[in-house]
């Protein structure tokens, strides 16, 4: 199962006494992911809506675009996640100890997004719960006339990370959009870092003292939480708004330097749209549940799609039509 530890930390050095509890987050958080990935494990088919030129697209070339986070169609997103947990960090910091008020400044201080251009990127791929909605059909299935290409649940199974490439390491998350989910999940996040925080703090007092020493170790932190998980937080949580789209999402996180080599670019208007090519292996046998034809799409919509299907010996594909009454 790949690491949620996404790399950008600069690797300054603390003194050794303090690492411990650098090492005690990690392992908090490493708990923490685990118990996430079997919560959110796929069991049901996940759908993604797209057009015709798109569904032949994800067959023929066996991947999955992932669009830089930044043109997505919720303009707050990663914004939202943030705002929250700012609402967070003002919570545990009203009556909380000095230092500890230190180092809860110091998390919302770097956690702003404009800090992450330039070192850490985001990319995502959108799925959804729904197989035939109304609202995802005019948004994304080119307004009824496109397609829902069902994956199955295994498409979706956590693997080991080790030996893959930068663009093959995708972590699987569900959306969440109510407010309070999303305060309480960064607020465990936070309030475990400033506990193992604090315990090195009065454990180390002398050490702490020196600020050559303590601003180092409570930076450390800061970013230790910010790369994960309150990042990976936040570009998993959208506005309530868009709770009807049930989405789960893969995303691509890394460091600029190491996912630039596997970014490309493409025209959406007059706008050009970073994006990252993810394999997808969709003509093993199983791995597409089903297609559903959206419900203004021609009458021969479902007679091309049977045809582009065996021609890529996958005949044994289910082609329904969506039962939605909508002219689009």
């Amino acid at each position: 199962m790949p690491s949620r530890d996404f790399d950008y930390l600069d690797g300054g050095s603390i003194r050794v006494e303090l690492q411990a509890a650098v090492a005690q987050y990690r392992h908090w958080d490493a708990q923490q992911l685990e118990r996430e990935q079997k919560e959110s494990r796929v069991t049901v088919p996940l759908y993604q809506y797209t057009d015709w030129k798109g569904l032949c697209g994800i067959i023929e070339s066996q991947s999955v675009w992932f669009t830089d986070y930044r043109h997505l169609n919720d303009p707050s997103e990663l914004a939202h996640g943030v705002d929250v947990a700012d609402d967070v960090l003002t919570a545990l910091a009203h009556g909380a100890d000095r230092r500890v008020g230190l180092f809860l400044q110091m998390v919302g201080d770097l956690l702003i997004p404009k800090n992450f251009v330039g070192s850490l990127d985001f990319f995502t791929a959108s799925f959804t719960k729904q197989r035939d909605d109304l609202s995802q059909w005019r948004a994304y299935g080119n307004n009824g006339r496109g397609f829902a290409l069902g994956f199955s649940p295994r498409m979706f199974e956590v693997v080991d990370g080790a030996g893959l490439e930068p663009n093959e390491i995708s972590f699987l998350g569900p959306v969440l959009y109510d407010r309070q989910a999303i305060f309480a999940r960064h607020q465990r996040a936070i309030a475990a870092a400033a506990s193992i925080f604090l315990a090195a703090a009065e454990a180390h007092g002398g050490l702490m003292a020196d600020k050559r020493v303590g601003i180092p170790f409570i930076r450390r932190m800061a970013d230790e939480l910010i790369a994960s998980p309150l990042i990976w937080n936040c570009i998993t949580s959208k506005h309530i708004g868009y709770e009807s789209e049930r989405e789960v999402r893969l995303v691509l996180m890394g460091q600029t330097c190491k996912l630039a080599p596997y970014v490309r670019t493409r025209l959406r208007g007059s706008e050009r749209v970073p994006y990252v090519a993810h394999p997808f292996r969709v003509q093993e046998p199983g791995a597409i549940f089903e297609i559903v034809v959206g419900p203004s799409a021609a009458s021969d919509a479902k007679e091309r799609v049977d045809q582009m299907l065996k021609s890529h010996g996958l005949a044994n594909v289910s082609v329904t039509r969506s039962e939605i009454p909508y002219r689009g």
